[in-house]
């Protein structure tokens, strides 16, 4: 039976969101490790900024990461 104190929703809100943030985290780190998938590349177009700025400071976060 749900709780139907707001606070206890808000809280189960509060840890759904972090636990989608985390899996979040854990994908986009799973993607600066990896690299862009090989169809991605392709030599006649430029990479995407953001790209560019992902594989910049990829080794900059991994010594902050869990492992």
């Amino acid at each position: 039976m749900a709780s139907r104190d707001p606070r206890t929703q808000e809280l189960n809100n509060l840890k759904v969101a972090l636990a989608t943030f985390a899996l979040q985290l854990d994908i986009f780190e799973a993607r600066i490790r990896n690299g862009p998938p090989k169809a991605v590349i392709r030599p006649d177009r430029a990479r995407p900024p953001d790209l560019n700025f992902a594989v910049k400071t990829g080794p900059a976060m991994k010594s902050h990461s869990r492992d």
